[in-house]
């Protein structure tokens, strides 16, 4: 919080190597919330860099009080928002562009992880809009459904229950994917007996 208050002092002041650190400290986090929400790696990048642009931009006049971070990934929500409305077909990306597995140590778990991420991907682009945006903004972006009742102009209760139908369809969506998957297994299973 302290870094983010000095990093905004030094932008106000022209510093542009305070944007480049608010740039790199925050463009995972902003990536992750655009991608989820547009369920398209280039929009998401667009959706990024127009951000960053506006917010270059207008770092004087920004009404930014306390929370970097909550102010960008608000920002990246009104844009995806407005990107969304505007586009007249959505094109999706492939599953695989949308992120990098977390690193860990053995290659087995790099490709499980990858393909975990696959699916929740996947899972979120098939969830309306507004129930992913309540589900992503809560946890990805980690603001409270207050904050997120604020930004979208809805009532709390309404941010409660898109992110509760999320969840239930997210449930329900990866399990029938995993009863899909274990039929296909005995499937093959069988054809390899035989």
């Amino acid at each position: 919080m302290f870094e983010d208050q000095h990093l905004l002092s030094r932008l106000r002041a022209g510093d542009k190597a305070a944007l480049r650190r608010i740039y790199e400290k925050y463009i995972d986090d902003l990536l992750r919330v655009a991608v989820s929400l547009l369920s398209d790696i280039q929009s998401a990048e667009d959706c990024l860099h127009d951000v960053f642009v506006d917010f270059a931009g207008a770092v004087d006049s920004s009404m930014i009080h306390s929370n970097l971070k909550g102010y960008l990934i608000s920002c990246v929500a009104n844009r995806a928002r407005d990107q969304l409305r505007k586009k007249t077909r959505q094109s999706k990306c492939q599953p695989e562009q949308l992120c990098s597995p977390p690193i860990s140590t053995s290659p087995a778990k790099q490709l499980i992880d990858a393909e975990e991420s696959v699916r929740v991907f996947k899972a979120l682009a098939e969830l309306p809009y507004q129930q992913r945006e309540a589900f992503v903004l809560h946890v990805q972006g980690q603001m409270r459904f207050r904050e997120i009742a604020g930004l979208l102009d809805v009532s709390i209760n309404s941010v409660q229950s898109r992110y509760r139908y999320a969840i239930e369809k997210l449930r329900a969506i990866l399990k029938e994917e995993n009863q899909n998957e274990l039929k296909r297994d005995k499937t093959i299973s069988k054809e390899i007996t035989d």
